[in-house]
């Protein structure tokens, strides 16, 4: 069902054997492309190749999974890093002493991965009406799915940096592209994403390819993140009305081990095979002289929770589950992660069961970019802000806290707006622990930066909810204004 992931190869074998007949009659003038988009796209093999290297940098799948823990997580409450190479680059978002020189930002960092994504959609958007040798229902979702590739992308360049400049074709590039406005931006993404779910179908037969509920799904993000609540609630709600997705009702201990990643829960996914784009996030997770099988790492990096974090849980709460507190190290000490002072330090989040059938740093557990769960506890939020406490807004987040295991609330529970967004807050943490959305949602809440204060983070100053726009960016376009602060 991740056929899908495979397709990357045939990117990279099309462009060889184009550049190898190239090299043929060299001194031949008349031989000057390797790469004619609109030839290239007839075919759906041709269309699908575009297709999945644009898919592949917006699902940041692979060795990208650190650079969303850099920028999502460590930046936040929950989690944080010690340890490894890796420590130099992780303590720089935990004490908030980032730059516009951090390479997370700029050189194969997540700035260009996503425009590189963008101009692999933007090309097949400006071809994909010339083709001929397919059913106008076949192009219909082709298109549709280059639109919400190309709107996911932007939403997420939007969350690191704020509006970006809006490229929309790979024909006429301009060279210093302004960023847009916020009104511009909001209408781009509202409208693109809009009309990809429109055209996108609820299920497709690829596991990882764009649907319906995922564009909504998206759109739904960027209107609880930019406070539209009403809209929020809606879109949320045509989610829900796909009646496509539910909660996963098996063993939450293993949810995200690779046999349960396919299941109705996830909404948008980034997928994951031991043989290309593999998940290494464990490697990182598991504790000095960990035992582990000899086809697994043990990273030197160690990806921590925080105890105090972990104490806020529900000593019944099944999620309790995800989180490795003991071990017997290869020597046959006893570890106990919840005493700081062990040489482990912290408990682990292992919500990623170790892939039996991993390769190396390569573990095969899809990563969920959106679960249902997530839709449900958006659209209680909204509600919530709307018209505070109330039985819809209780009733969502019940279902969440009734599979975790956890006594449900009654309304009575919040005299005030302000306590069930509280408890939304914690709901959400307890819940999405280590896929990176944390950074977001504690901008939202408009908690971030005093929570990093509060753990010791005393760098964290207000215009810091917003990264910089590379400094590379901005010395190549002198129209290109950098956000306040840096």
């Amino acid at each position: 069902m991740k056929r899908i992931i495979l397709n990357i190869k045939i990117v990279w074998i099309s462009i060889i054997l184009l550049l190898l007949s190239s090299c043929e009659d060299f001194l031949k003038e008349e031989i000057y492309t390797q790469y004619e988009p609109a030839t290239f796209i007839q075919s759906e093999e041709g269309i699908n190749s575009v297709l999945v290297s644009a898919y592949s940098n917006m699902q940041l799948s692979a060795t990208a999974v650190l650079d969303r823990f850099d920028l999502n997580e460590w930046p936040g409450d929950i989690m944080w890093e010690w340890g490894g190479s890796y420590e130099a680059s992780a303590v720089v978002y935990q004490t908030f002493n980032w730059d516009p020189q951090s390479s997370t930002f700029s050189f194969l960092g997540m700035w260009s991965r996503y425009y590189i994504s963008i101009r692999n959609a933007n090309s097949l958007l400006d071809n994909i009406d010339k083709v001929t040798a397919l059913s106008a229902d076949r192009v219909k979702q082709f298109k549709a799915e280059a639109r919400f590739i190309r709107a996911a992308d932007y939403y997420y360049l939007w969350e690191l940096f704020g509006p970006v400049p809006l490229i929309i074709t790979a024909v006429e590039l301009t060279l210093e592209p302004l960023r847009a406005t916020d009104e511009e931006f909001d209408t781009f993404i509202t409208v693109e994403l809009q009309n990809a779910a429109n055209d996108l179908p609820v299920t497709q037969s690829l596991w990882g390819k764009a649907t319906k509920g995922a564009a909504l799904a998206i759109l739904g993000k960027y209107y609880m993140n930019t406070h539209q609540w009403q809209k929020a609630a809606d879109v949320n709600k045509q989610v829900m009305d796909l009646n496509k997705y539910k909660l996963f009702v098996g063993d939450i201990k293993n949810m995200f081990a690779v046999q349960n990643e396919v299941n109705d829960e996830v909404v948008l996914v980034s997928p994951s095979l031991t043989t290309i784009n593999g998940n290494s996030y464990i490697c990182g997770a598991f504790p000095p002289n960990y035992q582990i099988q000899s086809n697994w790492l043990n990273w030197g990096a160690q990806f921590c929770v925080y105890n105090d974090w972990v104490n806020t849980y529900n000593s019944s709460d099944k999620r309790l589950g995800w989180f490795l507190f003991n071990y017997t190290d290869v020597k046959g000490k006893v570890h106990n992660l919840l005493n700081s002072s062990d040489e482990g330090k912290a408990v682990r989040c292992f919500k990623y069961v170790p892939d039996p059938d991993a390769v190396g740093a390569s573990h095969g557990n899809d990563v969920p970019m959106i679960r249902y769960a997530e839709v449900l506890l958006n659209r209680s939020e909204a509600l919530n802000e709307l018209n505070g406490p109330n039985q819809e807004s209780i009733d969502l987040l019940n279902q969440i806290r009734k599979r975790a295991g956890v006594p449900e609330y009654s309304v009575d529970d919040f005299p005030s707006k302000n306590a069930l967004r509280d408890a939304l807050l914690n709901e959400r943490g307890w819940e999405f622990v280590a896929e990176c959305q944390r950074r977001m949602d504690l901008i939202r809440h408009g908690k971030l930066i005093s929570k990093a204060i509060a753990r010791g983070a005393t760098n964290a100053k207000d215009y810091m909810t917003r990264y910089p726009i590379p400094d590379s960016e901005i010395k190549a376009n002198p129209k290109l204004v950098q956000n306040t602060g840096y």
